[in-house]
Order: C-alpha cells, then sequence, then structure tokens
C-alpha cells in the first residue's frame, strides 16, 4: 500500500504523514495499492510465449491444409499398406513400423506442396517433418507382391525418421536380406532392377565389386 502525493506525484509509504519531497500533507489522501513494474524478464517471457503460440499455429495450419488438399487412400489401397507394414513388423523393423503405423498421416495423391515440385515417376514421397506419406499408383501395381511394398515403406520410414536419400537407399539395400527381398527370388522385377540402380547411383561405395554381379559388394 503506498499513499501518491497529489501535488508532485510522487510515492511514498503509506504511514506517511507528509510527502518526503514537497512535504504537502497526505493526512486525506488514502492508501492504495499500486500495481508493480514489469521486470524486463518477464515482459521478455510473455512476447517469448505469445511468438511460441503463434508459430505453433502457423505450422498446424500449415499441416492441415497439406492434409486437406490430398485424398485419403481408399478401403483396398490402405488394405494392401497394412499389409506390407505387416511384413515390415515380422522382420523386426519395430522403430519404422511405429512411425508407419502411429505418426504417419498416409494420402493417396500429392497435396499443393508435393504438387508443385516436379518430380520423377515414384512409388511414394515423405514430406519431413510433418510425416506425411503420398503413394502413389506404381506402388500398387509394380511390385510383385507385399515384400517389395514393404521394401518402399522401409525406404520412407527412413524419410520420416530425417534420413536423407543415401541414407534411405543404403538402409534398404543393406537390410534386404534381413527383409527377404533377394536378388535370387526378386532379380526379375522391375521394382528390385530401379532400386538397384538407383541405390548404385546413390551409394556407389556399394558397387566397386567387378567380380561379382551388377559390382554389387553385398552380394
Amino acid at each position: 500500500m503506498s499513499k501518491k502525493c497529489p501535488s508532485c506525484r510522487l510515492v511514498n509509504f503509506a504511514s506517511a504523514g507528509s510527502c518526503a519531497r514537497c512535504e504537502a500533507s497526505l493526512a486525506d489522501v488514502p492508501a492504495i495499492d499500486l500495481p508493480a513494474k514489469r521486470s524486463l524478464l518477464s515482459y521478455i517471457l510473455k512476447r517469448a510465449a505469445v511468438c511460441a503460440i503463434v508459430s505453433l499455429i502457423a505450422v498446424f495450419g500449415f499441416y492441415f491444409s497439406l492434409i486437406a488438399s490430398a485424398a485419403r487412400l481408399n478401403y483396398t489401397q490402405r488394405k494392401e499398406v497394412e499389409k506390407a507394414i505387416a511384413v515390415l513388423e515380422e522382420k523386426g523393423f519395430s522403430d519404422e513400423v511405429f512411425l508407419l503405423n502411429y505418426v504417419t498421416a498416409f494420402r493417396a495423391e500429392d497435396n499443393w506442396l508435393n504438387a508443385s515440385v516436379a518430380k520423377e515417376n515414384a512409388y511414394a514421397a515423405t514430406n519431413f517433418p510433418l510425416e506425411i506419406m503420398t503413394i502413389y499408383p506404381d506402388f500398387f501395381t509394380y511390385p510383385v507382391d507385399d515384400v517389395e511394398r514393404a521394401a518402399i515403406l522401409l525406404h520412407e520410414a527412413k524419410h520420416l525418421q530425417g534420413k536423407d536419400e543415401k541414407e534411405a537407399y543404403e538402409f534398404v539395400w543393406n537390410n534386404r536380406w534381413k527383409l527377404g527381398w533377394t536378388r535370387d527370388k526378386y532379380a526379375g522385377s522391375p521394382v528390385w532392377q530401379n532400386v538397384r540402380k538407383q541405390t548404385r547411383e546413390m551409394v556407389p561405395e556399394l558397387f566397386n565389386c567387378n567380380t561379382k554381379e551388377f559390382g554389387d559388394c553385398t552380394e
């Protein structure tokens, strides 16, 4: 509680009988509870909180605009994706399966952001870190079975983890035995041939063994 001098506006103690500056009488001046001045720290914290809230709103708005601008997988497509994820789960890719089952938003066509970027034919594409995965028609057309579709999802799951193309191709190729996606079973598949070619382009150090087929040191 304080008393503000009506003459010079100085704030005095509530018990003061006269102003400490101009000595005007404060006998009839009521004591009031003056608001405390905000510290610089509290001001900065408040502004930071406002900025954080605005940023979150902007991010969620951007995310939902991507989600809303692309169609969901239909029932049949979703079942095909689920079967491929089940293969990954059976083979022990638990981290990737968790992302695919509980974090990823699957879409059957490009959102407005993907549509604005020219791209080659692809089986799938991922928007990181928003964890949106677009599954293109080729994903359902060219793989010969669920194992090949699982290989494609495994590649995209590495993008969900923030890995680049080189890391994704290298991981899938080095883990194809674990997945059961091997040359003796899939050598005639266009998916196998395309992925092997793209892996050699992205990770040439895996293909410098001239005595092995396609120079593949991992065979």
